[in-house]
């Protein structure tokens, strides 16, 4: 007997909101690939690898945060499962291979081998504020599981054979609180959480700071890791030149992609990187970059001719 889901009910947007703020949103993370790390320095290493901190963590933690270049752009957000012989990292199925090579070139001597697991392992996320009582319930149906924020509003990972991945997600489902979650909602629902998304609104050509992750996804009091001086460099000795932030555009109906956003004067300040259309009347919700000073909630916009004005901006202060 299949262990998968009832798919043919999916909750509404409504009840799906509701579980992002009270409960927990359960979405299924088919997009995401595996880099499994072993050896004995793994932890430690992989440290020095990432922004977030790992150094204190123990088996059964996790963390989110970013690989980033030399040069301190990003390549990929990942997320951080420890486990007691293995360290999970989940990212985008299509950055794996290229993460492994790049981490490649920076093992000397250390005792830790990679392997791409993306083939044997599925991944399961919650999000919201009861994200966390789901843990035992995942684990207990066979997941390694962490709490993991990589929204601002509570979350937890979890990491399992494919072949376990169904029964992992009814076992949270039939948690109370937990409500299944879309990709056509979960759309409208991060870009409503201000949440960016890689390779959507932002990518390897940004500094964390552009995309607005260094809170989440940065710590500025661990040791050296890859890309620390130009991360560094830029929260404390400058500012990023454009930040991701959300934005309230008027008028009905979806503007076009990718439309500039302009002061009212039409001075061009910077650009959409994704949109929701909210209930008739309301206009449109979007995600999107201005320049630095102008990157602060109230700040009066234009988006493809349309009033506009920033809603909320991660950590520009």
């Amino acid at each position: 007997m299949s262990t998968h889901p009832d798919r043919s009910n999916l909750p509404g947007l409504e009840e799906q909101r509701r579980a992002l703020r009270e409960g927990a949103l359960v979405l299924r993370m088919d997009g995401l690939g595996t880099l499994v790390a072993g050896g004995s320095e793994r932890q430690s290493w992989l440290n020095g690898m990432l922004t977030c901190d790992l150094s204190k963590l123990r088996s059964g933690s996790g963390a989110y945060g970013v690989s980033a270049a030399k040069n301190g752009k990003i390549q990929a957000e990942v997320w951080v499962v420890l486990g007691e012989e293995q360290v999970w990292l989940g990212a985008l199925r299509e950055r794996v291979p290229m993460l492994q090579e790049m981490f490649e070139k920076y093992l000397i001597m250390e005792d830790v081998e990679l392997s791409d697991g993306s083939a044997e392992m599925g991944w399961v996320f919650a999000v919201g504020p009861r994200a966390k009582d789901l843990l035992q319930a995942g684990r207990a149906a066979g997941a390694q599981a962490a709490s993991a924020d990589w929204t601002g509003l509570g979350g937890a990972v979890f990491v399992a054979p494919r072949e376990a991945v169904d029964a992992v997600e009814a076992a949270l489902l039939a948690q109370e609180g937990a409500v299944r979650g879309d990709d056509a909602a979960w759309e409208l629902l991060r870009v409503e959480q201000n949440v960016g998304r890689f390779g959507v609104d932002f990518d390897d050509q940004n500094y964390p700071q552009e995309a607005s992750l260094e809170e989440l996804a940065v710590s500025f009091n661990k040791g050296c890791y890859l890309g620390q001086e130009a991360v560094f460099m830029l929260q404390h000795r400058g500012h990023a030149k454009k930040r991701l932030v959300q934005v309230q555009v008027e008028g009905e109906g979806e503007v076009p992609a990718k439309s500039e956003v302009s002061l009212p004067d039409g001075t061009v300040v910077g650009v959409v990187t994704s949109q929701a259309r909210r209930p008739e009347g309301a206009g449109v919700l979007a995600l999107g970059y201005v320049k630095y000073k102008h990157a602060h909630p109230g700040v009066a916009l234009k988006v493809a001719g349309r009033p506009a004005s920033v809603v909320a901006a991660r950590g520009a202060g």
